[in-house]
């Protein structure tokens, strides 16, 4: 979807995916066999979320050459709000209409609210004639203009997701899990989820704005120091007092790495590749989520109790540290060149 988003337009990519997440949840509510649920959700992640993850974001990134970390900020914010409140009122719909009818409500509402919103999305004034240039432009002089080589810049932030999301993924997959086995009831253990997207909405906000005065990449590395600092708390916390409290900080940084990880791409990647270069990073980044609440689960059910789950995130947070770090430590080594017009645009 992101090389889509590069080769042609923003806006039919995001009606593709908003057709596909409609269309995946109205089928999830007439589902009736094991094989029918996994692909429905293959459809509603591979062409519905995915439209949205990469496309969405690298054109929100394009428009802005000032205060652009905030810009992503505010998108990827929109997304955490999204992130902890649709799973409440699917809760709701679920309680008062039972799932098959909440997933077709979910389903129609999707259709009505966002394809309108989706005719509305637009290219940047001059976007197609910049990433013309940009592809036409000699591959020496591209790289050239970046400090590292923007595609192992891709691939070296790609995989720097890949363990950072490992280590949220085992936190925000099993967080409600671990806090009802530290004796908290359904309801208060569902408010940790809650808690973390609302506050990640804020972390979101505040590591995009503090990326444009530090840059992506720092900003990123102290929202994955913070996130990796915090995910080992959670075997160790006990009331609700302390899961909330946690909930706060892990919840602020693990947002904002996200944040940082658009604003990196954007800031090492020449115009006609960010696309395909937030395709890519998402889908090591989704690949890591995935694994980390998989191996959660794996250890949990080997040995009862979550120490070495949570131990093997915080164990990927740290490989992620040295990748950021060290990918910083080369930027810095390497002589800051003016950007070419229509090059990086």
């Amino acid at each position: 979807m992101g090389w889509l988003s590069d080769r042609y337009s923003t806006r039919p990519v995001i009606i593709v995916g908003v057709i596909a997440v409609g269309g995946s949840l109205v089928l999830l509510s007439t589902q009736t066999a094991l094989w029918q649920f996994y692909l429905y959700y293959c459809i509603l992640g591979g062409f519905g979320i995915a439209a949205f993850d990469a496309p969405l974001i690298a054109n929100v990134g394009n428009w802005f050459n000032r205060n652009k970390g905030l810009a992503l900020g505010i998108a990827t914010a929109g997304r955490a709000l999204g992130q902890g409140g649709i799973p409440f009122i699917a809760g709701l719909l679920i309680s008062s209409t039972g799932w098959r009818d909440a997933y077709f409500i979910l389903g129609i509402t999707c259709w009505v609210v966002l394809l309108p919103l989706a005719l509305l999305v637009r290219n940047p004034p001059g976007l197609a004639e910049a990433k013309a240039a940009s592809r036409k432009a000699n591959v020496a002089d591209i790289e050239k203009a970046y400090p590292v080589r923007p595609k192992l810049a891709i691939g070296w932030v790609g995989v720097a997701s890949m363990f950072c999301c490992t280590c949220m993924g085992t936190a925000m997959v099993h967080a409600v899990a671990i806090a009802q086995d530290a004796g908290l009831g359904a309801e208060q253990a569902a408010g940790v989820i809650l808690i973390i997207y609302v506050s990640g909405f804020f972390g979101r906000l505040s590591f995009g704005k503090m990326s444009d005065h530090i840059g992506g990449i720092r900003a990123y590395g102290l929202a994955s120091l913070g996130q990796t600092v915090f995910v080992f708390w959670f075997t160790q916390m006990e009331g609700i007092a302390g899961f909330y409290a946690l909930a706060v900080f892990f919840g602020f940084f693990m947002a904002g790495v996200m944040t940082g990880l658009v604003v990196s791409i954007r800031e090492l990647t020449p115009i006609h590749m960010r696309g395909t270069a937030n395709g890519f990073m998402h889908l090591l980044a989704w690949f890591g989520m995935g694994f980390g609440g998989y191996q959660a689960g794996l250890f949990f059910d080997w040995y009862g109790n979550y120490i070495i789950s949570y131990a093997n995130a915080a164990a990927a947070g740290l490989i992620n540290l040295v990748l950021v770090g060290s990918l910083y430590l080369y930027i810095r080594r390497k002589t800051p060149l003016q950007v070419p017009v229509g090059v990086s645009g």
